[in-house]
């Protein structure tokens, strides 16, 4: 289950999303960007964007890019700061103040991309 913003990312810019995670319950959640024909109801988060999922600090997505691990764990009152640079075709993401670098590159953008937040379990 999942969420994505009605505006749409701007060719050319660089847009920024920032979430505070107040309270939750197993830290099911996935932060990122997916692309217009993202399916809400789909159970695929590997097929449907490019995110950081803070129950085992993993970036999930579809191919090319795949899964790859990060060591930051994440706690209550986490601050995540989503970073696509559409110009770069580049996400990043801050945790907590702490800059990861570039998480994704070459994203495609021959489809409107949206910031995204998907529930997990």
């Amino acid at each position: 289950m999942g969420t994505i913003c009605e505006n749409k990312l701007e060719k050319g810019k660089e847009h920024k999303m920032k979430i505070k995670i107040l309270k939750t319950f197993k830290y099911s959640i996935m932060v990122g960007v997916a692309p217009s024909d993202f399916d809400i109801n789909s159970s695929s988060y590997n097929t449907c964007g490019w995110y950081f999922y803070l129950y085992n600090s993993y970036l999930h997505s579809g191919s090319p890019h795949n899964y790859s691990k990060w060591t930051y764990l994440t706690s209550k009152n986490d601050e995540i700061i989503v970073i696509m640079i559409m110009n770069q075709r580049t996400i990043k993401f801050i945790i907590n103040y702490e800059d990861k670098g570039e998480s994704y590159t070459d994203i495609p953008i021959d489809k409107p991309l949206f910031p995204a937040i998907l529930l997990h379990d």
